[in-house]
């Protein structure tokens, strides 16, 4: 098994890709999802980073589906 120190800085590394990842995305696919704490936002289908607030009409129009 891995030392704890090795783990949390191996996550701290992933994070840091990620979220570079995530910066040099051009988000040119959003979709609306449902997010863990039951809130409804435009995320990127390609780096899954969350983006925007939904206004009425297209939260209106997700809910139908």
């Amino acid at each position: 098994m891995e030392n704890i120190n090795n783990l949390n800085k191996k996550l701290k590394n992933l994070k840091k890709e990620i979220a570079n990842y995530q910066k040099n995305c051009s988000h040119t696919k959003q979709t609306l999802r449902a997010q863990d704490n039951n809130d409804v936002r435009f995320v990127c289908d390609t780096c899954f980073s969350v983006l925007r607030w939904p206004n009425s009409n297209e939260l209106k129009d997700w809910l139908k589906r």
